[in-house]
């Protein structure tokens, strides 16, 4: 389908109700489950009918006006408590993410996701870092992490990028 890829051609735009079909057809793959768990749960804070989830911001992300994939990111001073972050400075802004379309896999679009996320928060928020919290087996993950210059925290577990 996609022979060549053009990284230039990846973008993010807010989500809205049409996506939550698309959203819950990814997060039920196999391959998306093994890392994110109950789609029930992701979907309860996507559809966000409670008015509980307003500190998420979740996004779309398109090849070209194509949907590939999701992500988002919110302040952790805003999440509940009993997260690993519990502890981190003000400033300190979570991300998630994930690649639905099976075509678009290891073509390096997830670093391109996690740099115009990054970029997003940085526009937008006024962020001292932006961590994420892989599970620790997703070696994939973890690796794109680290090629976008996050740290391993081994205190906290969590992959943490500084913002000067």
């Amino acid at each position: 389908m996609f022979k060549m890829i053009d990284k230039n051609m990846v973008s993010l735009r807010q989500l809205n109700k049409d996506d939550f079909i698309t959203i819950e057809t990814w997060l039920n793959k196999g391959y998306i489950k093994k890392w994110y768990g109950d789609p029930e749960e992701w979907l309860e804070e996507i559809r966000n009918d409670s008015g509980r989830f307003d500190w998420l911001n979740h996004y779309m992300v398109l090849y070209k006006d194509i949907p590939m994939g999701f992500c988002q990111y919110y302040d952790c001073s805003q999440t509940p408590r009993g997260f690993e972050w519990d502890h981190e400075p003000q400033g300190t802004f979570s991300i998630d993410y994930l690649i639905g379309e099976e075509v678009f896999l290891k073509k390096g679009l997830g670093s391109t996701i996690v740099q115009q996320l990054c970029q997003l928060i940085i526009s937008l928020e006024n962020p001292v870092q932006i961590i994420a919290d892989p599970v620790p087996e997703n070696t994939d993950s973890i690796i794109l992490l680290e090629r976008n210059g996050f740290i391993f925290d081994s205190e906290t577990g969590l992959y943490k990028l500084e913002i000067k």
